[in-house]
């Protein structure tokens, strides 16, 4: 909340059926949050509330930065200066950053007026830029603070990338002006759907070195599924799938232990040969080394293959700056409903008939 009053918890506590859990050292940033939720104040400023929000609805905590900034550009300076580091300190951790920044970041952002104010928005932009963040888009009214027929959008939401992959999808909306030249600003986000299966299954290259795994793989296959075509195949590969993570547990377990186990063995041979140098422990100490070069060529199958995938995942087709700017993209263009004929339609179900269609982001 942003008041221009002094604050009064139980009053608002009880309109809003919210817990307050603080506010800012200047009184113009509340905080409040639903019984079983906490907020912990982390970094408490005139301009910035921000803390670390704990609930029940979630497994991991989030950070949420409220903001009131000032109306000169160069009293908005220590903000910038306070977002940056507060994005460092939260990096990897979902962090939702949102409120009054009392400036515009396009022009399209501002409606009544030709006042040039381009050095605020390019030093909004820049902030933004080194604090990573992704703006969502929103639906709704399309500026959010009016007065004296001037239309400003001064309060948003944004969100690193930390966010969008803790959620599934992050929604805001610009509500109506009622009693206040500013609009409140909603945001709604949806928990991601649990896997309903278990985890990912990997073929690894070096189970073909083993001289057990064709021999494996055959018995799977030769096994009669009563089922014929494409059900006769998904059955085969389920069970095969299904043997072969099984078989790799047996016989593998972590490869990097069999072969810190295997040079200890390799000690242990060569020592009962130096203490009793007869053909049997000679033969110990070869066959421990064969194991060994084994598994260090299985290893590196393993290396290799966990490389190849990584570069899939962080090569140069892939680098951060790329995958930011693909995942801004996500973020924005996601439908979160579909207007038909003036009725709002969301999942196959009519939601409303509003007067004008929602705004689907700058």
């Amino acid at each position: 909340m942003e008041p221009l009053t002094n604050p009064d918890p139980d009053r608002y506590s009880k309109v809003l059926g919210l817990n307050f859990k603080g506010s800012n050292t200047s009184g113009k940033i509340w905080v409040f949050a639903e019984e079983g939720a906490n907020f912990i104040i982390e970094e408490d400023s005139d301009q910035v509330l921000h803390g670390r929000l704990t609930s029940h609805r979630m497994a991991n905590h989030i950070s949420i930065s409220a903001i009131y900034a000032k109306c000169s550009r160069l009293e908005r300076h220590p903000l910038w200066d306070k977002m940056r580091e507060i994005s460092f300190r939260t990096e990897g951790t979902p962090w939702l950053n949102g409120g009054d920044f009392n400036t515009i970041l396009a022009h399209e952002d501002r409606v009544g007026s030709e006042t040039n104010r381009q050095a605020e928005m390019i030093d909004f932009a820049e902030a933004i830029e080194d604090c990573r963040l992704l703006d969502p888009g929103f639906d709704g009214a399309e500026f959010t603070w009016a007065k004296n027929g001037l239309f400003e959008r001064l309060d948003r939401l944004l969100v690193n990338e930390a966010w969008s992959n803790a959620f599934e999808a992050t929604r805001v909306t610009n509500l109506p002006r009622v009693s206040s030249d500013h609009g409140p600003i909603l945001a709604r986000c949806k928990m991601p759907r649990l896997p309903s299966g278990g985890s990912a299954f990997h073929f690894q290259n070096m189970w073909v070195r083993h001289e057990g795994f064709m021999q494996l793989v055959q018995n799977i296959w030769a096994q009669p599924t009563e089922a014929s075509g494409l059900l006769n195949l998904q059955t085969k590969l389920a069970r095969s799938k299904k043997a072969l993570k099984a078989w790799n547990k047996e016989v593998f377990g972590n490869i990097h232990s069999n072969l810190k186990g295997m040079e200890e063995r390799i000690a242990q041979a060569q020592a009962d040969f130096e203490a009793d140098p007869t053909p049997h422990n000679r033969s110990e100490i070869n066959n421990s080394i064969a194991e060994y070069i084994l598994l260090l060529r299985m290893e590196e199958d393993f290396w290799r293959q966990k490389a190849a995938l990584r570069w899939l995942a962080d090569g140069d087709k892939n680098t951060r700056f790329y995958q930011s700017w693909v995942k801004q993209k996500r973020v924005r263009l996601r439908i979160h409903s579909i207007n038909v004929n003036g009725r709002e339609i969301a999942g196959g179900r009519i939601l409303s008939e509003p007067s004008r269609p929602g705004h689907p982001g700058p």
